[in-house]
């Protein structure tokens, strides 16, 4: 009796689905795609961002965040059926849905000229090198980066401040354009309200 209840035991321990860490119940990985943006004009203080607009070159920020996502299932992998006195009663959370955008490419333009770093930036022309993000990466080195780690600006609530790099030459005023375009060929537009800085 007591060999059958060790064979018992080791016949289910060897069952058990342990894919609650990973595949367990009837969920389906997920992928998730950005479907919409939102910019907010505000500040940027050692807590973090805040609506509360601010002229000072110091506090003056532009925020970028995911707003909503759309998500697609994907097809799970056919798995080998196996024998488990342990059925799907065991629960466990499904996986959090995996982002699949990175970003390729941003632009910053502005409907008005910007007088910045000694050069006189006319209407429609990039302005990218204007621009920090997260306290101090440039745009480039922010999108190398999140190419490396899509999950940076994949899921809801994820966010990117800019600040000016420099102060400017003269005050600035003015509403700006983000071009954004994403690895699968998707690409969104969104425009600031009025940012304003003073020199």
């Amino acid at each position: 009796m007591k060999r059958f209840l060790v064979l018992l035991s080791l016949v289910i321990l060897t069952n058990i689905p342990f894919s609650c860490v990973d595949d367990c119940g009837p969920f389906n990985p997920l992928e998730s795609k950005i479907t919409e943006l939102y910019v907010l004009v505000g500040s940027l203080t050692s807590s973090g961002f805040r609506g509360t607009k601010s002229t000072d070159f110091g506090l003056a920020a532009i925020q970028i965040g995911i707003a909503d996502l759309d998500y697609t299932e994907v097809m799970a992998s056919i798995a080998r059926p196996r024998f488990s006195f342990i059925n799907a009663a065991i629960a466990c959370s499904p996986r959090l849905p995996e982002p699949t955008q990175a970003i390729e490419s941003m632009v910053i333009t502005s409907e008005s000229t910007v007088y910045a770093q000694g050069h006189e930036f006319l209407p429609g022309e990039q302005l990218n090198e204007l621009f920090k993000i997260n306290g101090n990466q440039t745009i480039a080195e922010h999108i190398t980066k999140q190419k490396n780690d899509i999950e940076l600006f994949g899921n809801i609530g994820s966010t990117i401040n800019f600040q000016l790099l420099e102060q400017p030459d003269s005050t600035i005023n003015q509403t700006f354009t983000f071009d954004i375009k994403f690895s699968d060929l998707s690409e969104m537009v969104i425009r600031t309200d009025v940012f304003e800085v003073s020199n």
